[in-house]
This record gives C-alpha cells, sequence and structure tokens, in this order.
C-alpha cells in the first residue's frame, strides 16, 4: 500500500510538472499496485486512480482510452461518492459519449450533472442565506449585549463614585496616622542601618583576620614542603648515592668477589631504606610551586605526572601567564587544580582531560574538563567525598566563584573566577 501511495506521489508530481508521459506512467503503476491489495480502501484509491486516468485521455481527446478506464469505474464506487465528485465522473461520462456521437447518452449525462449543479448551487446559497441570517442574529445580539453593558456600566460609575467618597473619608482620617507611622519607621531603619554598619565593619576585620592567619598557615605550610624536600635531597639521596656506588662496584668486579653476596645484601637494605624515605616524605604532597619556576611549570608537571594514570592523557593550556603571581596565590590555585586533578584520576575514568588558565588584568580564570562519567552535581552538594567542599572554601577565601556543569555519561566541566 505503501509502494502504491508513493508512486501515486509521484504521477501528482509529475502531473504539476505538467509532464504528462510521465504521469500516466505513475498513476497506471499506483491503480495496478492498489488493485492487487484485498482490501476495501486499496481499491477505492484504484477506482480514484482509473477515473483520474480517463480525465486524462478525456483532455486529451482519446476516447477509446477514457472508455476503457471509465468501464473499470464500478457503479458502487460513483454511489458512494459525494456531490462534487458525482459532478466531475458525470461529466466525463458526458465527454466520451459527446466525442462518440452518442447523442442521447451525452444528454443524459449533462442533464445528471446539470442536475447535481444545481444542487450544489442551492446549497451554496443555502449556506450563503444561513450565514447571513446568523451574522444578523449575532449582531442582534451584540445591540442588546451592548444595552445591558451600558446599564451595568452605569452602575458601576455609580457605585465608583460612592466608593471613591469612602476612600476619600478614609484617606483623610488616615494620612495622619500614616506619617507618625512612616516617621517611626524612619527613625527605626536609621537605627538598623546603623547596626548594619556595626556588622559590617566587625565582618570585615574578622576576614581580614582570617585571611591574614591563612596567608600565615600557608607560608608554613610551605616552609615546611620545602623541609621536606630538602630532607629528602639530603636523606634519600645520600642513602640512593651510597647504593649506586655499591651497585657500581658490583657490576664493575662482577664474578671477581668473594663477598658478592654480602654487597648484594647491602645494596638491597640500602634500596629498601631510600623507598621506605622516599614513600614517607611522598606523602606530605610538595605542591610542586618552586619559587624560581611559578604556577604553571607546577601545573605543567602535575599534568605529566597524572597523564598514564587509568590511560588518562591531561594536557594543559594557557593565556597571559607573562607574570609571576603573589606566591601565596600561586600555591591556593595549585592545590585547587591538585585537588581537581585528584578528583578525575579517582572518580571520573575519563581518558582525556584538559586544564586551561586564562591571567587577565583583574582576573585569573580556570577551566578544568574531563570526558568521564560525571555526576549529579546537587546529589555532592552535601557531601564532601570529592572533596568539593574544601575546594569551595579555598575560592570563598580568594573571593572567587565556582561553577560546576556535569551530566551523567558526559564528562564534567569545572569553571573558577579569581579576582587579582
Amino acid at each position: 500500500f505503501l509502494r502504491a501511495r508513493l508512486t501515486q506521489f509521484l504521477g501528482v508530481h509529475y502531473d504539476l510538472l505538467k509532464v504528462p508521459d510521465l504521469t500516466l506512467k505513475y498513476y497506471k503503476e499506483a491503480a495496478n499496485i492498489y488493485r492487487t491489495i484485498p482490501h476495501d480502501f486499496s481499491q477505492q484509491h484504484a477506482q480514484d486512480l482509473t477515473f483520474n486516468i480517463a480525465s486524462y485521455y478525456i483532455e486529451r481527446n482519446d476516447v477509446s482510452n477514457a472508455k476503457k478506464h471509465m468501464a473499470l469505474v464500478n457503479a458502487e464506487h460513483i454511489r458512494k461518492k459525494d456531490a462534487v465528485d458525482k459532478k466531475l465522473i458525470y461529466g466525463v461520462y458526458y465527454q466520451i459519449h459527446k466525442q462518440s456521437q452518442n447523442v442521447d447518452s451525452a444528454l443524459f449525462y449533462l442533464e445528471k450533472r446539470k442536475v447535481l449543479e444545481d444542487s450544489l448551487a442551492l446549497a451554496e446559497r443555502t449556506n450563503t442565506i444561513n450565514e447571513f441570517e446568523a451574522k444578523y442574529r449575532a449582531s442582534e445580539k451584540e445591540k442588546e449585549n451592548l444595552l445591558l453593558q451600558s446599564d451595568i456600566n452605569e452602575r458601576k460609575r455609580q457605585q465608583r463614585n460612592t466608593i471613591r467618597i469612602a476612600v476619600a473619608a478614609i484617606l483623610v482620617g488616615t494620612v495622619i496616622s500614616f506619617l507618625l507611622y512612616k516617621n517611626t519607621k524612619r527613625k527605626q531603619r536609621i537605627a538598623e542601618q546603623a547596626r548594619e554598619l556595626e556588622i559590617r565593619k566587625t565582618e570585615k576585620l574578622l576576614k581580614e583576620q582570617e585571611l591574614t592567619t591563612i596567608d600565615a598557615m600557608i607560608r608554613g605550610q610551605e616552609k615546611e614542603r620545602q623541609r621536606l624536600a630538602s630532607d629528602l635531597h639530603d636523606s634519600a639521596g645520600a642513602t640512593l648515592a651510597a647504593a649506586k656506588l655499591q651497585f657500581d662496584h658490583l657490576a664493575k668486579h662482577k664474578g671477581k668477589l668473594s663477598n658478592s653476596d654480602e654487597l648484594f645484601q647491602k645494596t638491597g637494605q640500602l634500596l629498601d631504606e631510600a623507598y621506605s624515605e622516599i614513600r614517607n616524605m611522598a606523602h606530605l604532597k610538595n605542591s610542586g610551586v618552586i619559587a624560581k619556576n611559578g604556577l604553571l611549570p607546577a601545573v605543567q608537571k602535575l599534568a605529566r605526572n597524572a597523564s598514564g594514570a587509568n590511560g588518562l592523557q591531561v594536557i594543559v593550556e594557557d593565556f597571559g601567564l607573562d607574570e609571576r603571581l603573589d606566591n601565596a596565590l600561586e600555591i591556593s590555585i595549585f592545590r585547587i587544580i591538585q585537588e581537581l586533578v585528584t578528583n578525575i584520576i579517582k572518580h571520573a575514568q575519563a581518558s582525556e582531560a584538559s586544564i586551561v588558565i586564562n591571567q587577565y588584568d583583574d582576573s585569573i580564570n580556570i577551566i578544568i574538563e574531563d570526558n568521564g562519567r560525571g555526576f549529579e552535581v546537587r546529589s555532592f552538594a552535601s557531601t564532601d567525598g570529592m572533596g568539593l567542599s574544601s575546594i569551595e572554601r579555598r575560592i570563598e577565601q580568594l573571593e572567587g566563584t565556582l561553577e560546576i556543569d556535569s551530566t551523567v555519561g558526559k564528562g564534567t566541566h569545572v569553571l573558577i573566577d579569581i579576582p587579582l
């Protein structure tokens, strides 16, 4: 059935383009397909197309083919048609008999078509009269409504005048009370503003003290990290140097030493000691924000170290980082980025991540994205499982803003703005 419909539409298409041969071809093909479908609705389509083909031949004065196709249109199908379709069908019959010189039959179908035309014209006139009558009745009804509305409006106007007089009387009685109330509220507002000013001064002082404490804590932490780095160099470095000397000695005199087993054992002990020292110190998580390098090299080093973990590749892009920031600010920013990258490694199951740092005249912008599994942000709002509250506190201390956009299965996008 669908193939027949599409074929029929092709015929309509070429009929609109005035390509008669293709129009006739697709109409006939569609009619033949309809006839193979054993359902009444398909046979109805076949009958309609057969009539269209007969009309096509009549327009070209091909009476023989027109008559042949009209013979396929059964009377039952014609009987079910409405007056408009019957008028068209009788017109085709009229043309066939007229061109075939069958005068009686031509007059018969011409008369039937004329009766239908008169019937349709009468129905049209009746509809027009009914329409005018409906419009007239609606106009009369509208006039009645206007008169009624006018009466209602007059009563409402009188009521409004009464209400205005009453309201004016009430206003005169309440204006003095209102002025007294307003004066009292003004005094209360002045007192509240004074209290708010004192509260703001106190909050500002507390915040300045908090920031001073945080700066001192950051400086102390950085000194502690530098001390740990120095210990790592002096302690673990010395142990590894000793192990290297032992190993070089064994390699140089391979197979010639009588105490090689003892030297291997000592070398292994040295390596165990170095491993233990490094592992303990590594837990201290030295920031990597070295004074001579700055924020960007530390972030790039972080990205290199993170790449390869769980198949993750991390890239770093920057803009405007031509000059160093305040050391405390660089450390805070690095800690925020470090925490977010740690979240990606632990939770995101991502294969790609990016860190974008843009420095402008009055702010620094940080964008961190990954293509991992994402999460429902609201479900983590009240928990600290991913360190979000810690990150928010750090950014709040810097008077910055944090936006997290994440969808399950579509990764996470973090946007941070920090004023300079």
